[in-house]
């Protein structure tokens, strides 16, 4: 007997896993088979032959049958809404024609379980048949849907980041509040967007934090959604230029912890190192006829770090506070590079030393943000990055950021390897949120196939987000081998500054400030060797361990601790002890990861 599940919420009944069934099919071919093979089935020969053939229908209708019903099961759960079906007339249509034939079907089977008389016998023997029927029907509605997804995708690339069943949920809704549930995973940092009255115009963007800023133009979201978002999305862009413009012209004329108490987190960070790169540029150029010049800009943000930390430890808002605990971590690592300048008597813009650092610009030019680095020049992007955390820069970030600015500049990924805990990726997503650049996450597997990589980076591509891939060598080999081709397509693309490119047979645009960078845990067991000619894509940096005190020291000054050296020290020397001389066991971790969840 076929069993069912029963739901009253449920029009049609659906069969439950036939795995009992499957083994009784398993066991009585057997049989059948010992019998047939037997010297005195002559008699019984023909029955055994219609036996035979009766189970093996059974198994392949049993087989067809729930492969067709995971199909009908899904597309049932999308068209079952109002919405959809006043957005998709005609693949509405026909489900509704597929679902009358399965309902059918089902119906049969409530009537008669007999699993034989369903599988061999109903409907003229034509169970088989039928159930293959339905199940094209289905692939036919589903490649259809597929296509008109993939269509809105392309017209507002960030609904790349969603999974099909959330972007149906939005575009089957007929009421604009229903994206807000979706933002975390269509932008950085915004968690909702406030509308005005009668939720005709779209007026502000609000973090997960509580910050909020006010779009210059309000947005209306009329028209359809990924046309009006695309709208939000550009408004959020100008928007930023202009109110980082205007922090820029005001930052000398104020006083400095006044002005950062009128500045979005990400704006007061952005401000001050515009206007440090200025300072010690301008700095170098009244070096020769001030020799004392390089001290008295150490000496003056000393002072302003000093100020910091002391604002921090006195009972200001949640938000400052975390606005300025970035900025004290940023202020520390100037400093320590203006004070590596006088204690080497550098004395030109043009030494290494400077060169080498990650520089701010606004270029009056371009009336735009530039980003220098040794021969490299990268565009600030203005992704809204509400008030997230910033990496203490160590010198091995410093040189790992090196390493990867100078890729982008050659139009090459990065490839950042070592062991677990090094800050691989959170180096990557750092030098993003530098940028103003969303970065997005993938953890790879041996699951991971070349068409889900492929939409990644067509997603990638068409948005100009970074992709950092986790464990990219554990990705099986044959996939890796069609994976390079994908990525040397889009490095041709940048290469020779298209527009366009052609990518798994579509022609997409191509944003140039697309970054692509693969994290690696060399040696671990089921990590495979990348091949060469992926190899030669990516511009390989290695991750050792970490400067565990440096880290300590900024995140403990950054906190208000004005006795921050000694601390870290005192803390490094409290887990590498613990890691000596306590017994090992698989729950005990004492690297940077414990340290800085103690610390945060």
């Amino acid at each position: 007997m076929f069993p069912k599940k029963s739901d009253p919420n449920e029009k049609v009944a659906a069969l439950k896993s036939p795995e009992e069934i499957r083994q009784q099919l398993e066991d009585h071919i057997m049989t059948l088979q010992s019998v047939g093979a037997s010297k005195y089935a002559r008699s019984v020969k023909a029955a055994v032959a219609k036996w035979e053939k009766d189970l093996n229908i059974i198994t392949d209708t049993i087989d067809c049958w729930m492969l067709t019903q995971k199909k009908w099961m899904y597309l049932e759960s999308i068209f079952s809404g109002e919405d959809i079906k006043q957005q998709l007339p005609d693949q509405a249509r026909k489900f509704t024609k597929i679902d009358g034939k399965w309902s059918t079907i089902m119906s049969s089977v409530e009537k008669n379980k007999n699993v034989r008389f369903q599988c061999c016998q109903a409907d003229g023997a034509g169970r088989l048949g039928d159930l293959q029927t339905v199940g094209n029907q289905l692939d036919a509605l589903q490649k259809s849907l597929t296509t008109y997804l993939d269509s809105k995708k392309m017209a507002f690339p960030r609904f790349y980041s969603l999974s099909e069943e959330d972007l149906l949920q939005i575009l089957g809704s007929s009421r604009t509040e229903t994206i807000q549930k979706y933002l975390l995973k269509l932008f950085d940092a915004c968690k909702s967007l406030s509308f005005g009255p009668g939720g005709k115009t779209i007026e502000s963007m609000n973090s997960d934090e509580g910050e909020t800023y006010g779009f210059v133009m309000p947005v209306k979201p009329e028209g359809n959604v990924e046309e009006w978002m695309g709208r939000v999305d550009d408004e959020m862009k100008r928007t930023l230029h202009y109110m980082i413009k205007e922090s820029v012209f005001f930052y000398a004329r104020e006083n400095r912890i006044e002005w950062i108490r009128k500045q979005l987190g990400m704006i007061a960070i952005i401000g001050t190192q515009i206007w440090w790169t200025y300072s010690v540029e301008d700095v170098f150029k009244r070096v020769a006829e001030d020799k004392h010049a390089m001290k008295n800009e150490l000496a003056k943000e000393t002072d302003d770090i000093n100020t910091l930390i002391a604002l921090i430890r006195t009972d200001i808002e949640t938000n400052l506070r975390r606005s300025i605990n970035c900025l004290i971590i940023l202020d520390v690592h100037q400093r320590d590079i203006v004070d590596a300048f006088v204690r080497d008597s550098k004395l030109s813009a043009k030494e290494f030393a400077w060169e080498s650092q990650l520089r701010f610009y606004w270029d009056l030019g371009t009336d735009d943000i530039l980003i220098r680095q040794c021969t490299g020049i990268l565009e600030y992007c203005y992704e809204y990055m509400g008030l997230n955390t910033r990496l203490v820069i160590t010198p091995l970030t410093d040189r790992c950021i090196m390493t990867l600015t100078t890729a982008l500049t050659f139009n090459l990924g990065g490839a950042p390897a070592g062991p677990a805990g090094t800050g691989k990726t959170e180096t990557v997503r750092d030098l993003a949120k530098a940028l103003a650049l969303r970065c997005l996450v993938t953890c790879c597997g041996e699951t991971l196939d070349y068409v889900a990589l492929g939409m990644n980076f067509s997603g990638l591509i068409q948005t100009g987000f970074w992709g950092c891939f986790d464990e990219f060598n554990r990705i099986n080999r044959e996939v890796l081998s069609v994976v390079s081709a994908q990525i040397k397509t889009v490095q041709n693309g940048l290469v020779k500054k298209s527009k366009i490119i052609n990518f798994m047979e579509q022609d997409i645009p191509l944003i140039p400030s697309i970054g692509i960078f693969i994290t690696m845990n060399p040696g671990y067991a089921g990590r495979s060797e990348l091949p060469d000619n992926l190899k030669a894509l990516f511009r390989p940096v290695t991750m050792c361990a970490p400067g565990l005190v440096m880290i300590c020291e900024n995140m403990l000054m950054s906190e208000g601790f004005n006795t921050a050296k000694v601390l870290a020290k005192k803390m490094v020397t409290l887990y590498r002890l613990s890691k000596e001389q306590l017994s090992s066991q698989y729950h005990y971790e004492f690297g940077l990861r414990p340290i800085k969840s103690v610390l945060v």
